[in-house]
């Protein structure tokens, strides 16, 4: 984003500053800095003493100071949003973490082709024991052992955690 210089020129015989923006991006205005400093720009070159109109100066302060405060509301938020992101993976690592050892279900789709070049898509179940969780781009997975081989598995594919005391029957 491009940023603009802001220069203040000379008081008119009103009393009144024009100020000018010397950017290139013709939507600067709309950002937040140039508004601050198009507001400074405008209440460091009036008389305080005589302003145009009597609530104008108050008025310009109060938008100031509002403009500022939320600014400083919108950073903290955004470090909030980042800590209760941390918070979650970390407790549903932790969660993950205790099924070290127990047996897991999850659906995974197959792409089959028929004999005639038409495809279908099937489900295909499998079965394994978490040996470990993982996180990638922030996202937890198990991490299985099926058969001889193992895989990592997504918390969204699961079906089924521990033995449906079925088995055996």
């Amino acid at each position: 984003m491009a940023t603009s210089a802001i220069t203040p020129t000379a008081a008119s015989s009103t009393g009144t500053t024009a100020v000018k923006s010397t950017g290139t991006d013709s939507n600067t205005l709309a950002n937040e800095d140039t508004f601050m400093q198009l507001l400074v720009a405008q209440m460091k070159n009036q008389d305080p003493l005589n302003p145009m109109d009597g609530t104008q100066y108050v008025s310009q302060l109060s938008q100031l100071t509002s403009t500022e405060q939320i600014s400083k509301m919108a950073t903290a938020m955004n470090t909030m949003s980042t800590v209760v992101d941390n918070l979650n993976t970390s407790v549903l690592v932790g969660q993950l973490s205790s099924m070290m050892g127990k047996n897991v279900t999850w659906v995974t789709n197959k792409t089959v082709t028929a004999a005639d070049g038409s495809t279908s898509t099937q489900k295909v179940q499998h079965s394994g024991v978490v040996q470990g969780v993982t996180i990638s781009d922030g996202t937890p997975s198990l991490v299985v052992k099926e058969g001889s081989g193992v895989t990592t598995v997504g918390v969204s594919d699961l079906t089924l955690i521990g033995n449906t005391g079925l088995e055996n029957s």
